[in-house]
């Protein structure tokens, strides 16, 4: 059978369903919405679809701690921009009748497009979604090698999803007074491209190239050159 709402559903409690499947409802406004909807199948429905169509959109993601404040400002710019001012409901207004025809489906209408201010704040947020998940799905490491050599320590190359990469060096010893360590991507039956030097040997340099296929090696200079003057003290090959 169809979800049936309660005697005090009204569309601002569909509005804060939307809300509620993006997170963004807090304090007594999140507590008013929990309490109607333990007895409101309808709103409990559309919860239910709401985040599901967001887990579609995007795959999950840890906003940074000021996401929210910056959507609802975001949020506020566009309706202003559009004409639009934000109005609360009463309570006692748009009340739902009981459904009287139970064979026949409830349509349940989609979070952007119960309210103006509700489908601009639900639409930035799905952008952001996406945005966010596209990124964080082209920043996923897909390998990372390992650069063998004379020094101890630990420096490897993680490659990333979209091509970037990045030698991570950690507890190298420092190079003595006057030296530096200069990294280098030296393509197949190419020259060496510098990418980056440092005079610590906890380092992140970012590689300033797609670095499949070649070789990234470390060398040992006085300053910054544009061509090794010495041979690799570390080096892998990035086999991908």
């Amino acid at each position: 059978m169809p979800p049936t709402p309660v005697d005090d559903h009204t569309e601002e409690y569909e509005q804060l369903a939307g809300l509620s499947a993006l997170e963004v409802l807090e304090g007594d406004e999140l507590a008013r919405f929990e309490r109607h909807a333990a007895s409101c199948a309808r709103c409990r429905l559309m919860v239910r679809l709401d985040r599901e169509a967001l887990a579609r959109a995007a795959p999950e993601m840890d906003p940074s701690p000021d996401f929210k404040a910056r959507l609802m400002r975001r949020a506020a710019e566009e309706l202003a921009a559009a004409g639009h001012t934000p109005q609360p409901q009463s309570a006692n207004i748009g009340v739902l009748p009981r459904q009287r025809e139970p064979e026949r489906p409830t349509k349940v209408i989609p979070f952007w497009r119960r309210s103006a201010w509700a489908s601009a704040l639900a639409a930035i947020f799905a952008v952001a979604l996406v945005t966010a998940g596209a990124f964080t799905y082209e920043n996923q490491v897909i390998a990372s090698f390992s650069l063998s050599g004379d020094l101890p320590g630990n420096a490897t190359v993680a490659v990333r999803r979209s091509g970037a990469a990045e030698l991570d060096m950690k507890d190298v010893p420092d190079p003595e007074p006057g030296f530096l360590y200069e990294a280098w991507v030296i393509p197949r039956d190419g020259q060496p491209v510098p990418a980056g030097t440092t005079t610590s040997g906890n380092a992140t340099l970012p590689l300033p190239r797609d670095v499949r296929g070649t070789t990234v090696a470390i060398t040992k200079e006085r300053t910054r050159v544009e061509a090794p003057t010495s041979a690799p003290i570390l080096a892998t090959q990035v086999q991908l």
